[in-house]
């Protein structure tokens, strides 16, 4: 992953930079963390750190997780049938919680994230 974020740094910017290019996008990052992947400290990224540098140095999602050995997943987002609007609170944290066990995450749920679906 590290040739690939230094192939894609034509501007060789440090770590700060990127994290801060990246928060200017809306993806609050550390540049900690953006500085450990240019270093080469293999350990698997968070969905935050690639998506900082997707649209930091421009490098399509896809590519990044495959150089981070990730699997990519289904280009189209997941939604849930319609009738999901009908679960209560509960029952949406109950789903959100397996998304995030089959994910592997550790990450609380963002306040609000059970009412995205009430649309």
């Amino acid at each position: 992953m590290s040739a690939l974020l230094h192939a894609a740094n034509t501007v060789n910017w440090p770590g700060r930079r990127i994290a801060q290019e990246a928060h200017k996008h809306g993806v609050p990052v550390a540049y900690t963390s953006i500085a450990k992947y240019l270093r080469s400290v293999p350990q698997t990224p968070s969905e935050s750190v690639l998506e900082a540098f997707s649209v930091a140095l421009k490098i399509p999602m896809v590519q990044l997780l495959e150089a981070a050995g990730i699997p990519p997943g289904e280009l189209e987002p997941f939604v849930l049938p319609e009738r999901a609007n009908r679960l209560t609170v509960r029952q949406r944290e109950v789903i959100l919680h397996m998304v995030r066990v089959l994910l592997n995450e550790d990450d609380e749920p963002a306040s609000g994230a059970t009412s995205e679906r009430s649309r």
